[in-house]
């Protein structure tokens, strides 16, 4: 049965009016978009991530493959590390965790790495969602290390021109998608 112009107009009077406090069709591109955003940002697998203009990122974890080492290179390397248990100058060090141990007990302040608690947050916090508006969100304790970060690698947490297409036109599908629904109802 074909729905009169007038139905029609209701039906679609009706969805605008839901859309002016829930933007339906905006917050699942913006849910997908982070989705891809993050792959981007904090690779997959053994491949790193890249900034904005695709430049390589820090973000493969170091390596945990045990590692000797030469104590000359590690200055400030702790004392257990370059004294063997008879008090003998040690000629080799020895790192059963590999090259991650060596940064953390060797460096003064951890490196800055896209992993851990900021990998995490990206990932866990909710999208804002309300109203018309629909934004990918940081937790307030990771923003001077986005801060730090991007001031080092360039713009990373913005989307691309092409992630941005993706979403607009994935938003523009929904649109169209649910007007359709609201005309066909009757």
């Amino acid at each position: 049965m074909a729905s009169s112009p007038d139905d029609v107009k209701k039906n679609l009077d009706i969805l605008l009016e839901g859309w002016k406090s829930k933007f339906t069709p905006l917050y699942g591109p913006v849910r997908e978009l982070k989705r891809i955003m993050f792959k981007r940002i904090f690779g997959t697998g053994s491949k790193g991530g890249t900034n904005t203009a695709g430049s390589k990122l820090p973000t493969e974890p170091y390596s945990t493959k045990p590692i000797y080492v030469s104590p000359r290179s590690l200055a400030n390397a702790p004392s257990k590390y370059k004294i063997g248990k008879r008090g003998e100058p040690i000629e080799s060090l020895y790192f059963p965790q590999g090259y991650a141990q060596i940064k953390t007990e060797t460096s003064r302040k951890l490196p800055l790495e896209l992993t851990g608690r900021l990998k995490a947050g990206f990932l866990n916090e909710d999208v804002f969602t309300e109203g018309l508006t629909a934004g990918i969100l940081l937790p307030e304790s990771e923003q001077k290390k986005k801060q730090g970060l991007e001031a080092k690698y360039g713009t990373i947490f913005l989307p691309t021109k092409e992630e941005q297409d993706e979403m607009l036109q994935d938003h523009a599908e929904q649109i169209v998608e649910q007007i359709i629904n609201a005309m066909k109802k009757g």
